[in-house]
């Protein structure tokens, strides 16, 4: 027998979509407009609630602005997840292509606010101490990714005199520039980007000395 028309799916819980609202409303303001020209009004109009809806879900500016921030992660959280089951697994070069270039969506995705926080000196320092109380940001990012290369070191992959701390700072360094790079100067392209970021992870593995062919420095593949 054929289901009811009448049958509706589960509606979305109106508190949830509320928040994601305010989240998305904020997102596109400040990106568009800047922190500086961007207000709780504005964005309580954009998202089409009242204004006293936002401090219902957000205690502050600043919580409202690390959850745009953490929205945007993606799927950047999923990859960085998975790192440690791929330790000795692929080349290690495939895996950190892979933890680069997600790396480079959300720091495209959340560079314009990111940068803009720094028009506003108290609210960054919110933002900053809510991060460091949470343990988030992205120091552990890169904890993360320098556990990897130590996994990697262990069994041979990765030199064993890598500074690993270091490494991964970089790799993360060169995606944010790029991200910056390319919302500064327009876009590059997908294929464009993904050779840049490549050729970043091949840099760090490879090392600058033009006798790294002959030392035994740099990623074992």
């Amino acid at each position: 027998m054929a289901k009811s028309a009448a049958v509706r799916s589960t509606p979305r819980n109106p508190v949830v979509d509320q928040r994601e609202k305010l989240i998305s409303a904020t997102e596109q303001l400040l990106c568009s407009r800047g922190l500086a020209c961007v207000t709780t009004r504005d964005i309580a109009r954009d998202a089409k609630v009242a204004e006293g809806a936002l401090y219902h879900h957000f205690g502050d500016k600043a919580e409202l602005i690390l959850q745009v921030v953490l929205h945007g992660v993606g799927e950047f959280r999923e990859v960085l997840d998975s790192l440690p089951l791929q330790v000795g697994q692929n080349s290690v070069q495939k895996n950190l292509e892979r933890v680069v270039e997600s790396a480079f969506h959300f720091h495209y995705r959340i560079a314009p606010l990111v940068c803009s926080l720094f028009a506003d000196r108290a609210l960054l320092a919110r933002v900053r101490d809510t991060m460091n109380e949470r343990c988030i940001g992205p120091g552990r990012t890169a904890s993360i990714l320098a556990g990897y290369l130590r996994a990697e070191q262990r069994l041979g992959r990765v030199s064993a005199g890598a500074a690993t701390e270091s490494a991964a700072e970089l790799l993360l360094a060169a995606s944010f520039n790029k991200a910056v790079h390319d919302h500064f100067y327009g876009v590059t392209g997908d294929t464009q980007v993904r050779r840049h970021l490549r050729d970043a992870v091949r840099a760090m593995l490879a090392g600058l000395d033009p006798d790294n062919g002959r030392r035994a420095i740099g990623v074992r593949r």
